[in-house]
């Protein structure tokens, strides 16, 4: 397969948009019928994860799809969100219709800026990569497949029409997705996606809940204060639960050591990092790690682990 990018002691692949069927070199965006790709990528069910962001569209089928370890009932009329970076499986049924639109971030930003980062469901960890019970799906059933019609026709002035369907998918999305499950105070729903957005770029070496509330010129309790109404949660909880992510993603995909997994998440102590995976999950390291082995999903690269 080519263009697939290294990963350093990692089974999981990292795809860029080059490593699909015929991708056109140089082209920031892709698309292709769902049901095509899965004939033709052969292993494209399997764990893997992307440089660029992912829309997908089932129109029928069922089966499941697994995104950062929480597993989702696949039916007919779904879009989900993928955010570069995040692991993702699935397991279709051999119905499954639908579409795969691919694009990278800054064919996005390039025109539209940050609005990119504001939608909610690319970059959270709270909320659901994906919307369901459509109330007209016949929208977005027309919207990819206008976007997959000028993907294909390669018309004049191809590329900004493409972004104009995607940008038109996001916005629509975006709305339908405010009305099912953020409700109305968006303000505060802003704060929140601002904090989860500092804590994607740093929270491996930003650890202190003061510093992000300093970055986003609030106090520490207001912070935890908005974080409890919109989601349930402490600002801490939230850092920790992207911590433990990144840890199931190494301990689930690589082969490194849970000592070396501990020293690359900023855990100088193996005994304090072991504590910390078992008061999240009530497993140790080692625990969580065996039982993928024996379940069959861990994708581990075959080598003895060192605990």
């Amino acid at each position: 397969m080519k263009n697939k990018l290294p990963a350093s002691d990692s089974a999981v692949p990292v795809y860029q948009l080059q490593s699909f069927p015929r991708h056109e070199p140089n082209k920031p965006f892709y698309m292709i019928r769902l049901e095509r790709l899965v004939q033709e990528f052969k292993g494209i069910d399997k764990s893997h994860t992307h440089t660029f962001y992912l829309v997908m569209w089932i129109s029928r089928g069922s089966g499941t799809h697994t995104i950062d370890f929480k597993t989702y009932t696949i039916e007919p009329n779904q879009l989900y969100f993928l955010t570069p970076g995040q692991v993702h499986s699935w397991a279709l049924s051999a119905d499954t219709q639908g579409f795969n639109l691919f694009f990278d971030a800054n064919f996005f930003k390039g025109r539209f800026g940050s609005r990119l980062y504001q939608y909610p469901f690319f970059h959270s960890h709270q909320h659901q990569p994906l919307l369901s019970a459509i109330p007209q799906p016949a929208l977005f059933t027309d919207l990819l497949a206008y976007a997959y019609q000028e993907y294909e026709a390669h018309q004049p002035n191809r590329s900004d029409v493409f972004l104009s369907f995607v940008h038109i998918l996001l916005e629509t999305a975006s709305r339908l997705y405010h009305e099912q499950q953020i409700g109305t105070d968006t303000y505060l729903y802003d704060r929140v996606r601002q904090y989860e957005e500092l804590l994607e770029n740093q929270f491996l070496t930003v650890r202190e809940v003061s510093a992000y509330a300093s970055q986003m010129n609030l106090t520490p309790n207001y912070l935890n204060h908005i974080c409890r109404l919109v989601v349930g949660k402490t600002a801490s909880q939230l850092w920790q639960e992207r911590l433990l992510i990144e840890t199931q993603r190494l301990l689930t995909h690589t082969a490194q050591s849970i000592k070396e997994i501990g020293f690359q998440l900023g855990f100088n102590d193996p005994s304090y990092f072991v504590r910390f995976f078992k008061k999240q999950t009530g497993q140790t390291p080692a625990e969580f790690r065996q039982s993928l082995v024996g379940s069959g999903v861990s994708e581990v690269v075959s080598r003895p682990f060192v605990r």
